[in-house]
């Protein structure tokens, strides 16, 4: 887990990844102190739990991580919190891809959980859409003509 001594940037906005070995993701982008109680969930809109819903991570039986859910897919928000003696912390972004054993990639920060939900829904309308299949044999704009020049086939001699 990261610490706050940590030099990496969480701050800065872009895509950020976090090693995730075995489905287990070891970085958060909050402080890790050991005064703090810390936690990753998913999270989305849901006005019958108070605007929204949360469902938490498990940790891993080491405690050295947060295995990332089964159910877990590109676009989702995800809340990273860290309840420090000072003050709380949530850092919330948007999952973006795993890579088995390697790497989970999330976009933020986000100042909110709904700027997190907006842009993952721009996001996602952008994948979302592909173009229809066509229906219509490919069209060759080039012939298929030999060139002049005729391929020689190697024979082996026996001796």
């Amino acid at each position: 887990m990261t610490t706050e001594t940590d030099a990496y940037d969480w701050n800065r906005r872009g895509r950020h990844r976090l090693r995730a070995p075995a489905a287990v993701v070891i970085d958060l982008p909050v402080p890790a102190a050991s005064d703090a109680h810390l936690w990753v969930a998913t999270i989305w809109p849901d006005e019958r739990a108070g605007g929204w819903a949360r469902a938490l991570w498990q940790p891993e039986p080491s405690r050295h991580g947060w295995r990332l859910p089964m159910e877990l897919a590109a676009g989702d928000v995800i809340e990273f919190g860290a309840d420090t003696p000072a003050r709380p912390v949530r850092w919330f972004g948007i999952m973006d891809s795993y890579e088995p054993d390697r790497w989970a990639t999330i976009q933020g920060p986000y100042p909110s959980p709904t700027d997190a939900w907006n842009d993952a829904q721009r996001l996602l309308a952008l994948e979302r859409f592909l173009p229809p299949l066509s229906t219509e044999p490919p069209r060759s704009t080039t012939s298929c003509v030999r060139t002049g020049r005729e391929r020689r086939h190697r024979h082996h001699r026996r001796p």
